[in-house]
């Protein structure tokens, strides 16, 4: 059984061939003759038949071999002008680029991101995928994903780009009518807001590393946290929620205090996920880019 013919091989039969000798062909080609000439035996090999007749002075196609070389050559030429508009596609910055992220990350902070991207290089058409569902990346033919917390898809590239936390906060109008707030254990003598799944507090000093965990009961609890963040701006207590609800929020309805700014949950990491460092669109390239510098750029207290 004959084995199948190297492209690559193939491909310098059909330059030889234009270059009118082995000479010139390796020349042309930056490559030593000897090796050409092996490459050039290889390929009639696999193909069982003798494509040139070649000796020091002589250099010339054999029948067979001028029948191949005027098959093959239009596929080839194909193949290049496609090669060539491959390249283009990938090294333009044009053309759609699919990223998900999570909701409340997104709609909360993140989301400016995206709208100064799409200012910046407005022939990429961005397809945004919100979803705190931890999506397949493969399956959805995803560009890059951003993730908050420890990311789970190990054969993806996860750069970490920024971290968030869990911070206390409340409306100037509870904190003005409730007792002292100096210390958690304050908090026994306070009204608690429970957005779940922040319903286990457990708070760290960023001075001193004292922890300390919040045992009181709350006195309102909801599974969405729009809806507890609501209660909290309706002056019905404190709320335990991700740093940037309080530090970037996206509309001036709920004007909310952080509490005991020193103490804070636990961090999460904010990863950027992509596929591959050195196979990716130009597109891609810009995009890690700009999500690293606009990271730098705002940081969350």
């Amino acid at each position: 059984m004959k084995s199948r013919p190297s492209l690559d091989d193939l491909q310098l039969f059909q330059a030889t061939v234009q270059q009118g000798s082995l000479r010139a062909s390796a020349a042309a080609l930056r490559m030593p003759i000897a090796t050409l000439s092996r490459r050039l035996q290889k390929l009639e090999q696999s193909l069982g038949c003798r494509l040139l007749e070649r000796s020091a002075h002589h250099f010339a196609l054999t029948e067979i071999g001028q029948h191949y070389f005027d098959a093959c050559g239009p596929l080839l030429n194909d193949l290049h002008a496609v090669t060539e508009q491959l390249d283009a596609v990938q090294h333009e910055l044009s053309g759609p680029l699919k990223i998900t992220a999570p909701v409340n990350f997104t709609q909360q902070w993140f989301g400016r991101c995206f709208f100064d991207f799409m200012r910046r290089y407005p022939n990429i058409r961005l397809q945004l995928l919100v979803s705190n569902q931890n999506e397949n990346l493969i399956e959805q033919q995803l560009d890059a994903a951003i993730r908050v917390g420890e990311p789970q898809q190990g054969a993806w590239i996860a750069r970490p780009i920024s971290k968030t936390h869990l911070g206390l906060c409340a409306s100037q109008e509870y904190l003005r009518q409730a007792p002292p707030l100096e210390h958690p254990r304050d908090l026994a003598q306070h009204s608690l807001i429970v957005a779940q799944p922040m319903s286990n507090w457990e708070l760290t000093h960023q001075a001193t590393l004292e922890n300390f965990t919040v045992r009181a009961q709350p006195y309102f609890q909801c599974s969405d946290i729009g809806v507890a963040l609501d209660a909290v701006a309706a002056n019905f207590g404190i709320v335990l929620v991700p740093n940037y609800y309080y530090t970037s929020p996206r509309d001036s309805s709920r004007e909310l205090i952080p509490v005991l700014r020193e103490w804070r949950g636990q961090p999460r990491p904010v990863y950027l996920m992509y596929r591959d460092r050195q196979v990716m669109s130009a597109r891609l390239r810009v995009f890690i880019d700009h999500v690293v510098e606009w990271m730098e750029l705002n940081p969350r207290d």
